[in-house]
């Protein structure tokens, strides 16, 4: 605690407020703050590799396990003696002092629909055999608790965006459970930021050549409840009441259209973070952190993936796969991302968290879900598999947690969905183990799971 903080609580207790009012009413005292750095990510950028993936390809590679296990690629030296890493990521070789593999992540369900709800929601998912879409029912993913627990109208911009889109495969109807507001209601999820046909990410909504002049405002704000007046006395007042004002506030916000205007930034920059949609998303991530946003989720664009082995789920020729199309813009633009963090002096303030919804299976060709599995290919394996994270006090240089020699199951300090959701909810400032209300009035607990001590200096 510093000294503003000490002077801070004193001018409240001087008001008649004192420590303990100020902690009941936030809800938000963690259960050790002596032990662990609560609060220490004024935002986070979460970043998510639909489709999983590989473990034993990537960031917990096994030289010396049979050819069927440890497959094409080889292990390369990092500038941390000791670690080593896939060889097609030279970039983030030479930055491994700023972030942490977490090599111990595990659960039971081989289910893309069902991974990535847990890994949002930290709950497991009551459909497990169904590719789910969203339903009011659903516990509210975290970026939806990240808006529910922040003051949205202390905020200059929305507290959560997701960007480029909701996750989904190509031949599937809808977007998977677990991104949304579910049992809050659609006030608390996210924004969803999505590119136009020629690939830009600034919102229509905020594409304004002027400023609308305040009286213009003031008229379109009175016609706009005069028409939406039925609507909002059939829905939930409240939630309409909050996604007018945070519209209304968006359009109207010079530094939110700022927030996204990347044709200010440096060409250099522009060009470190690369010229393709995931370098210039997690670009504007960053943008979006310093402009005021709590939470950025960053999922995988559309790269226009075969549909019987999209995206990070590699079933077909998955050494091409990775070697080819996903790991060098990967490569690229997470190593831009750290160094752009760690320049403007805010990595120590920013969570940054790179994960899939688990990994594939260490011997090649192996059929575990789906039989499109070709003989060069993994499926899915949600029995051990590695996230990435950096920032906000987490201890870079460093390996959490470990494996057998096929990265097949965990063997040391094993860490699930629940607790990396907890550790990121902490790290925010919203004490896991607090509850909340939803739209029915029924008490949920905000967190299953218990903060990770381990990944912190």
């Amino acid at each position: 605690m510093n000294r503003r903080s000490l002077l801070h609580i004193g001018s409240l207790s001087y008001f008649g407020l004192g420590l303990d009012q100020l902690i009941a009413q936030t809800s938000l005292q963690p259960p050790n703050p002596m032990a662990f750095p609560f609060g220490r990510a004024k935002s986070c950028i979460l970043i998510f590799l639909f489709g999983g993936p590989s473990q034993i390809d990537l960031f917990d590679m096994k030289p010396d396990a049979p050819l069927e296990f440890r497959g094409e690629f080889k292990p390369i030296d990092t500038n941390v003696p000791g670690i080593q890493i896939c060889e097609h990521l030279p970039l983030l070789s030479r930055r491994m002092d700023k972030f942490q593999i977490l090599r111990s992540m595990h659960h039971e369900h081989p289910r893309h629909g069902w991974g990535l709800y847990y890994m949002l929601t930290g709950q497991k998912h009551s459909r497990p055999d169904l590719d789910a879409p969203p339903t009011p029912d659903d516990f509210p993913g975290i970026g939806a608790l990240v808006s529910h627990f922040s003051n949205q109208s202390a905020l200059t911009m929305p507290a959560s965006i997701t960007l480029p889109r909701w996750n989904r495969f190509l031949d599937l109807p809808s977007d998977y459970a677990g991104e949304r507001g579910g049992r809050l209601g659609q006030a608390s999820t996210p924004w969803l930021v999505k590119p136009d046909l020629a690939g830009n990410l600034i919102p229509e909504s905020l594409r304004l050549e002027t400023p609308i002049a305040p009286g213009r405002i003031s008229e379109r704000t009175k016609l706009l409840e005069s028409i939406d007046r039925r609507i909002a006395e059939s829905a939930e007042s409240d939630m309409f009441a909050s996604l007018q004002t945070m519209a209304r506030g968006l359009v109207t916000s010079p530094l939110a259209r700022k927030a996204f205007a990347l044709h200010e930034e440096p060409d250099y920059l522009k060009q470190s973070y690369g010229n393709h949609a995931f370098g210039q998303g997690l670009l504007l991530s960053r943008r979006l952190v310093e402009a005021g946003t709590r939470l950025v989720q960053v999922n995988w664009h559309n790269d226009g993936s075969d549909v019987k082995s999209p995206f990070w789920d590699t079933h077909k020729d998955n050494f091409n796969s990775l070697k080819n199309k996903l790991l060098p813009p990967f490569d690229q633009s997470f190593s831009a991302l750290l160094d752009d963090l760690s320049a403007r002096g805010i990595l120590d303030e920013t969570l940054v968290v790179a994960m899939g919804e688990f990994g594939r299976t260490p011997r090649i060709g192996r059929v575990v879900m789906n039989a499109a599995t070709d003989s060069r290919g993994r499926d899915h394996w949600p029995n051990a598999y590695s996230v990435l994270l950096a920032g906000a006090g987490i201890r870079g240089g460093s390996v959490y947690g470990a494996t057998d020699n096929r990265a097949a199951y965990v063997i040391d300090k094993p860490v699930s969905p629940p607790d990396l959701h907890s550790t990121i909810l902490a790290l925010l400032g919203i004490n896991p183990k607090s509850e909340f209300k939803d739209l029915k009035g029924h008490k949920l607990r905000t967190s299953a799971g218990e903060p990770v001590m381990g990944l912190f200096t």
